[in-house]
């Protein structure tokens, strides 16, 4: 039995493609993660979610880019934003951007924002479309698989349970306490 919220929200699927596109854009890992929850119960298909998905993905890196190498500097809170979280990795980014890239990916708030100072920084567009793409091939399957496992794993709890969102809750829950982890010891090998 499926709940209310995510039966009228899927309703008409076309629009939880294009929620999960623009959102992925945005919010990379937690969107992935509930994505591919959603995908494992049977809410999407699989293979449109690919290719969605990974599109969104890779448009929305490049967009940040793009936004940090021409708009940044006419909005000085972004840019604030962007010096907060992403000021500490700038010569990794520089030296390793590789490396950077990957780990950020793991490091809730700062994986956007190192995307813009690559931009601001006018790092070489294909050199970082080489390294980010690398990083997304990396990166994507390990969230993605997170996520959908997590509704195989969770299957003898759901029998005592009522509606997928608990499920997907406490997968989340799981989710942002290992990336909490990850993220301190990124923050720790990164200094």
């Amino acid at each position: 039995m499926h709940s209310l919220f995510i039966s009228s929200l899927l309703f008409w699927k076309p629009l939880g493609y294009t929620l999960t596109f623009f959102a992925l854009m945005i919010e990379g890992d937690a969107t992935l993660f509930a994505v591919a929850f959603l995908t494992s119960e049977g809410f999407f298909d699989i293979g449109d979610m690919l290719i969605i998905a990974v599109s969104a993905v890779v448009i929305g890196d490049i967009l940040w880019y793009l936004a940090g190498r021409n708009a940044v500097s006419k909005f000085p809170k972004i840019k604030a934003w962007a010096d907060r979280f992403a000021k500490p990795v700038d010569q990794h980014l520089l030296d390793r951007p590789f490396q950077t890239l990957l780990l950020t990916k793991f490091t809730y708030g700062a994986h956007h924002a190192v995307l813009l100072r690559a931009g601001m920084f006018r790092m070489n567009f294909r050199q970082f479309l080489k390294n980010d793409l690398i990083a997304i091939a990396i990166w994507f399957p390990i969230i993605g698989s997170l996520g959908y496992f997590s509704s195989i794993s969770l299957v003898f709890i759901r029998r005592s349970l009522r509606f997928a969102e608990v499920s997907l809750l406490i997968g989340l829950v799981l989710f942002f306490g290992i990336r909490y982890l990850l993220r301190k010891r990124v923050q720790k090998d990164l200094r």
